[in-house]
């Protein structure tokens, strides 16, 4: 297992979102807060800067969390997308993947590893095959 991370979450759906945190915390890592709206996760970012951001794309109130993802990128913070809706593409080189829902819980914590890695610019030891990564701008 590699350093824990710490990690935030943008999901509005509450269960999804407690099923997340509890896979990501079985591998050792440290969930930083759980964000519904952008308004949140930007406060959550700027208060404890995370390791990494695992955003769905549709959000509560109408936010999206595309502009979510490009928002935390642009202070740094690597995105992974969990989301039934992933984009083809991301338009920041941060954006570096997307896990599929529905996902198995057992492979994010590999997944997070990976994108993980990515966003460091190394080649992740393992992939799952729920991870899509997109191509490097």
């Amino acid at each position: 297992m590699h350093r824990p991370l710490n990690i935030l979450i943008v999901e509005d759906e509450a269960l999804v979102a407690m099923l997340v945190e509890d896979a990501l915390t079985d591998h050792g890592h440290v969930v930083l807060g759980i964000a519904d709206t952008q308004a949140t996760a930007l406060a959550i970012a700027d208060a404890a800067l995370p390791d990494l951001a695992l955003c769905d794309v549709r959000l509560a109130e109408g936010d999206c969390g595309m502009a979510v993802a490009r928002a935390l990128a642009e202070r740094g913070v690597p995105c992974l997308f969990l989301s039934g809706n992933c984009p083809d593409r991301a338009d920041h080189p941060l954006i570096v993947g997307c896990v599929a829902k529905p996902f198995h819980t057992a492979a994010l914590g590999m997944a997070v590893d990976a994108a993980y890695a990515r966003a460091q610019g190394r080649v992740a030891e393992r992939m799952p095959p729920e991870l899509t990564f997109y191509e490097l701008a």
